[in-house]
């Protein structure tokens, strides 16, 4: 099983230090990985910084000088955007393209997407690249795959995120299991439930340091009949509020809050009203995300090995 990286785990270098695409790309060869997920959603193109064609073709000739697969991560089900996104991917050469439904799940949302994205699932097999819809902050595992039956394409599969099934208070080894004959890539991320008040939010930890069983999750997806690659997302400096406590909460501790964090270069905790916290970094944070990645791949490549 090969090891990629999602290019959120930089997202403050981008947003906040300016990386480029070719400084994404070099260090994800000196880390000695197979491959990269590229976020555009956002102003030019997010981690991808460029918006023409002659950009396109050029980072895909870099990353396959450098022996690193593509992946582009947007979002959305709207298929004229879809279209877009599948000729960007085609002049990547990326294999994958990561969507959401981006609206909490119910039967109206799910027969939506059902319809919109069954509209553009001939053009991505055609060409041979995947449509994977992730386990956002919006669906379960188990409305991933509903959507995917209904959609009934072998284009179309999923992304499995190993945090995203918190704020549903679901086990993520069983969602892994549930989603596992449909996913394409993956997004491996530790977190932990923060209490600060009255509040508690689902924060992103360095890998090894939160509580998702990360290798039960990764004994799992090496058993993928789907998946070549896991790809790492370390979260550090991004949290989710999490919603009251349903009924019945998996016996977890991973469902168990810890308190406040005091150093916030390791986990932070955000101190917001709102539903997400980003984490706007000085020097000494970003020194510390850019390490969190470095030993986040180690961890993960360690799990795959071992």
């Amino acid at each position: 099983m090969d090891l990629g990286l999602d290019s959120f785990s930089y997202y403050m270098h981008w947003r906040h230090g300016g990386q480029t695409i070719d400084q994404l790309l070099d260090r994800v060869h000196g880390m000695g990985l197979a491959a990269l997920q590229i976020n555009i959603n956002g102003p030019r193109h997010r981690a991808l910084t460029g918006t023409t064609v002659e950009h396109f073709r050029r980072v895909g000739d870099r990353a396959k000088e450098l022996g690193i697969a593509l992946e582009v991560a947007s979002a959305g089900t709207d298929p004229s955007k879809l279209r877009l996104v599948l000729e960007l991917a085609r002049q990547l050469g990326a294999e994958v393209v990561r969507t959401t439904v981006s609206e909490q799940g119910s039967e109206e949302v799910i027969k939506r997407a059902a319809v919109a994205l069954g509209q553009v699932a001939p053009e991505y097999e055609e060409v041979g690249i995947a449509l994977a819809i992730e386990n956002h902050e919006d669906l379960t595992a188990a409305q991933v795959v509903d959507l995917i039956e209904r959609i009934d394409s072998p284009a179309v599969g999923a992304v499995y995120d190993s945090g995203n099934s918190l704020p549903f208070y679901q086990d993520p080894v069983e969602e892994a299991r549930l989603l596992l004959p449909y996913i394409r890539t993956t997004h491996i991320k530790d977190h932990a439930l923060v209490r600060d008040g009255a509040v508690v939010w689902s924060v992103g930890t360095p890998l090894g340091l939160g509580r998702i069983p990360l290798a039960e999750i990764v004994d799992v997806l090496q058993t993928a009949p789907r998946l070549s690659r896991i790809m790492t997302q370390v979260c550090y400096g991004y949290a989710v509020r999490m919603p009251p406590p349903p009924k019945n909460v998996p016996a977890l501790a991973l469902y168990e809050p810890i308190d406040r964090p005091t150093d916030s270069r390791v986990i932070w905790t955000p101190s917001t009203d709102g539903k997400h916290g980003y984490l706007e970094p000085d020097l000494a944070h970003l020194d510390a995300a850019a390490g969190h990645v470095e030993t986040g791949v180690a961890y993960v490549r360690d799990l795959i090995s071992r």
